[in-house]
C-alpha cells in the first residue's frame, strides 16, 4: 500500500485581492513542503477569490491572476500544488493548475458549471469538455485525478471517467457555500463517489464570506471504500495534512458487479515517482501559525496500522483509526 501525504489548504481568499491571496497560498505551500507533503490542494479560484463575477470581464484582472499563478508555480519544489485560477484561451475557464518543480505541469478546466440558485458560472466561463482532454498526474507513484466543485456532484461526472481511466486518488477543489444541513449531505455524497469509483478522495473547501455567501470549509478525506478518514473544522482557516492510504484498486474494479472497465487508460503526467516519507521523530500533534492551523493525521483501518506505520518510515504525529474522526459538523 502507498501512503500519500496530502495537504488541504482551507483558506479564506478575498475576491479581487490577488496579491493578498498569493501571499496566503505561498505561506500555506511553504508549510506543506516543510511538513513533507506530496501534494497540496487549494480552493476553487483561490488566486482570484470566489466568486469573482464581473471582475473576470476585465482583461488586466485576468492577466494579473495568471501572473500570480506563475509566481506561485515558480516557488514550487517537490510538493505538487493544485491551484484554482481563471484560465484564458479563446474563452475563459474556471480552472485548476498542477504545479511542481518551479513550473505549471498541466491544467484542468471545470466541466460542469452551476447556473442555478446563487451560481451563475455560465455567464462567465465555458465548460472545459471540448478544449481540455482529461489526464492523470502521477504523484508519489499514485495516479491522481483533479476536478472542481460541481464536477463531483454528478455520479457520471469527471471522477467516474478518471477512475475508469486509472485514477487512484481524486482531488476536488471547491468554493461550496454553506446552508443548513449541507455538511452532512455533502459528506454522504462524497463518500458515495469514493466508494463507487474505488478511489481515495480528498475535498478542500474555502471559508469566509462574499456578499450573501458564507463558506464553511469542512474539508474532507475518504479512503477508497468511502470511509471518512479526516475532517477539517468549519468556518476557520486550517491546513489539514492527511496521510492517505492508497491500496491497489485494480482487482476491486475488475470484480465490480456493475461491469468491467472498458475505458482505455488516460494519459499520465509524472510529477514524482515515490512519496515523501512522513514526518518522524517530532513532538506534538498540531502545528500552528497565527492564521492557520496545521493538523497532521494518519488514518487507517485498525488491522492495517502496523503496515502503514512501517510504510511511512516512522511514527506519525497523530494516528486516527477510522471510523473515529472529529466530532460531527454542525448544521
Amino acid at each position: 500500500m502507498t501512503v500519500l501525504r496530502v495537504a488541504l489548504a482551507q483558506l479564506n481568499p478575498l475576491v479581487g485581492d490577488i496579491d493578498g491571496n498569493l501571499a496566503k497560498l505561498t505561506n500555506a505551500y511553504d508549510q506543506a513542503e516543510a511538513a513533507g507533503c506530496d501534494i497540496i490542494a487549494f480552493p476553487e479560484l483561490s488566486i482570484t477569490g470566489y466568486p469573482p463575477e464581473d471582475l473576470v470581464m476585465k482583461p488586466q484582472f485576468v492577466a494579473d491572476n495568471e501572473a500570480a499563478l506563475g509566481k506561485l508555480a515558480a516557488r514550487t519544489r517537490r510538493c505538487a500544488a493544485v491551484v484554482g485560477f481563471v484560465d484564458e484561451d479563446r474563452d475563459l475557464f474556471n480552472a485548476a493548475a498542477v504545479c511542481a518543480g518551479g513550473e505549471i505541469l498541466g491544467t484542468y478546466r471545470k466541466r460542469l458549471l452551476p447556473n442555478y440558485a446563487v451560481f451563475d458560472e455560465a455567464r462567465y466561463f465555458t465548460p472545459g469538455n471540448d478544449t481540455d482532454p482529461l489526464e492523470l498526474y502521477v504523484v508519489g507513484g499514485v495516479k491522481v485525478g483533479v476536478s472542481i466543485c460541481e464536477d463531483i456532484w454528478s455520479p457520471d461526472g469527471p471522477l467516474a471517467v478518471q477512475a475508469d481511466g486509472g485514477a487512484e486518488l481524486a482531488i476536488n477543489i471547491n468554493g461550496s457555500p454553506y446552508h443548513r444541513g449541507k455538511a452532512a449531505y455533502r459528506e454522504t455524497m462524497l463518500a458515495t463517489r469514493a466508494a463507487d469509483a474505488h478511489s481515495a478522495l480528498v475535498y478542500v473547501n474555502q471559508v469566509g464570506g462574499q456578499d450573501e455567501l458564507v463558506f464553511d470549509g469542512c474539508s474532507l478525506a475518504f479512503d477508497a471504500e468511502g470511509n471518512l478518514i479526516a475532517r477539517g473544522p468549519q468556518f476557520i482557516e486550517s491546513l489539514l495534512v492527511v496521510d492517505v492510504p492508497v491500496p491497489a484498486v485494480y482487482r476491486h474494479r475488475l470484480l465490480d458487479p456493475r461491469g468491467r472497465i472498458s475505458q482505455v487508460s488516460l494519459p499520465q503526467i509524472v510529477v514524482s515517482e515515490a512519496p515523501v516519507q512522513a514526518l518522524s521523530g517530532r513532538s506534538g500533534g498540531v502545528l500552528s501559525t497565527p492564521t492557520t492551523t496545521v493538523q497532521v493525521v494518519v488514518a487507517v483501518d485498525a488491522d492495517e496500522a502496523d503496515d502503514v506505520l512501517a510504510a511511512i518510515g516512522g511514527r506519525p504525529l497523530v494516528v486516527v483509526v477510522h471510523p473515529s474522526v472529529d466530532a460531527q459538523p454542525s448544521d
